[in-house]
């Protein structure tokens, strides 16, 4: 054995032991029954740096259209810069340009040269004009209703539009951007893209990977975040938290605001009530006041999707999200109404979160979009029911180690509402092909 790899071992064993006893120092310390609330809750908040939103409301992927040619880049610096250059534009007013029409609709997705940034779930178009500070004119529309899932800049013709694809629905704005800056950006030596196809038959429209794809597995050393930094994150006023010692599991109460850990299964339950809402409040700023306030140690929490009252944010690695039990890596955040001054909010998380990467150069080839549709379809899945298709990791226990997990790249599913990992869903669709 080389004597580096020897050294990498030695460091690894040293920083597992290390992340096990501070796990361990964690649950002990949150179980004390008797400590002072109060002075806990002073300590874990003077230490907390917050999420910022700009970086939480990060779209999740870039598409570059060169002379009828699109490519994907999830690159976070990348797009973090590109959303920049926006941010330091100025517009035109608003307008919307279609309304309801598929045909028209189409005919805003292909541009000789621009750029798309893309959300998985739906974001809301008066946050994401607070989150970036931009100054774009509204006056005829209502921000509050606009929803979309590609921001699209037109280069050549100086536009920018929001597109919704479920309501096929285009808003558009004059915008004068540093167009130089931008395409030094995209094109800069060493930005990797993966070449994609445009097609119309899922989801409305979809990109498909054109190739297959070779992505790294990763492990990551896992670190369990203490009880007290959820209580502090989720409770309005903490210096009245009271500490439930006849409950099996540990559980902090004050008011109508409960949280329970499991310490088995590291996840915490919170259930409470949003109060003193603002006009400007929705359920983005509303969960997105409770994910600030975990901080950056959770790893790189980002806005994933939606459904209906349900927001969902999850760790990202090298730009793609985490799937995974007991809501590990992952924050889901049930808003009851929304449009109402006081509404009930429930968070589902887990006390696990990944924090060191270790070196590893095993790789995984998945197969391209169009080759996974056809797979799909053969093992009877009906294309109706696939919402959406992207690539993940997939957060494995090892069971030899338990303080290190393995993320293993594989496409996941939304099938009928449901997001599905590739082999799961083969399997659902065998069994009612037996049933």
């Amino acid at each position: 054995m080389k004597i580096a790899e020897r050294i990498v071992r030695i460091g690894l064993i040293f920083l597992v032991l290390l992340s096990m006893y501070f796990s361990v120092s964690i649950w002990t310390s949150s179980s004390k029954k008797d400590q002072s609330v109060k002075t806990d809750a002073q300590t874990t908040t003077a230490v907390v740096n917050e999420r910022m939103d700009t970086d939480v409301f990060l779209p999740l992927r870039l598409v570059r259209m060169q002379n009828g040619t699109s490519e994907m880049n999830n690159s976070e610096n990348l797009i973090t810069n590109v959303q920049n250059e926006i941010k330091h534009s100025t517009f035109g007013l608003l307008t919307q340009t279609v309304q309801g029409d598929g045909e028209q609709f189409d005919k805003h997705l292909l541009i000789n040269q621009g750029f798309e940034l893309l959300y998985e779930g739906p974001f809301l178009l008066s946050e994401y004009l607070s989150v970036y500070d931009l100054d774009l004119k509204t006056t005829e529309l209502n921000a509050d209703e606009i929803f979309f899932t590609c921001i699209q800049v037109d280069l050549d013709q100086s536009k920018i539009r929001f597109l919704d694809f479920s309501r096929k629905d285009v808003y558009e704005a004059q915008i004068t951007i540093d167009r130089e800056k931008v395409l030094s950006l995209m094109n800069k030596v060493g930005v990797q893209y993966n070449p994609i196809s445009e097609q119309q038959v899922v989801a409305g429209k979809h990109y498909y990977l054109s190739e297959d794809l070779k992505m790294k597995k990763y492990s990551y050393i896992l670190a369990s975040q203490p009880v007290t930094k959820f209580r502090n994150a989720f409770f309005s006023n903490v210096e009245n938290v009271q500490t439930n010692e006849d409950s099996q599991d540990l559980s902090y109460t004050s008011g109508s605001e409960r949280l329970t850990a499991d310490e088995k299964l590291g996840t915490i339950h919170f259930t409470g009530e949003l109060s003193a809402r603002g006009a400007k409040d929705n359920i983005y700023s509303d969960s997105f006041s409770y994910i600030k306030k975990l901080g950056t140690s959770m790893g790189n929490i980002r806005y994933f999707d939606r459904t209906n009252a349900e927001m969902n944010y999850r760790t990202f690695v090298e730009g793609f999200p985490v799937f995974s039990e007991n809501d590990k890596g992952q924050v889901r955040i049930t808003i009851g109404n929304d449009q109402v001054e006081q509404s009930s909010v429930a968070i589902q998380t887990s006390v696990d979160t990944i924090q060191v990467p270790i070196p590893s150069e095993e790789e995984i080839v998945l197969k391209s979009t169009e080759s996974l549709l056809e797979q799909l379809t053969l093992n009877g899945a009906d294309l109706s029911k696939i919402n959406s298709m992207v690539i993940g990791y997939t957060w494995h226990k090892i069971e030899e180690v338990t303080q290190v997990v393995d993320l293993t790249p594989e496409w996941y599913i939304r099938y009928d509402s449901k997001w599905y990992p590739e082999r799961e869903l083969l399997e659902k669709l065998a069994n009612l092909e037996v049933e």
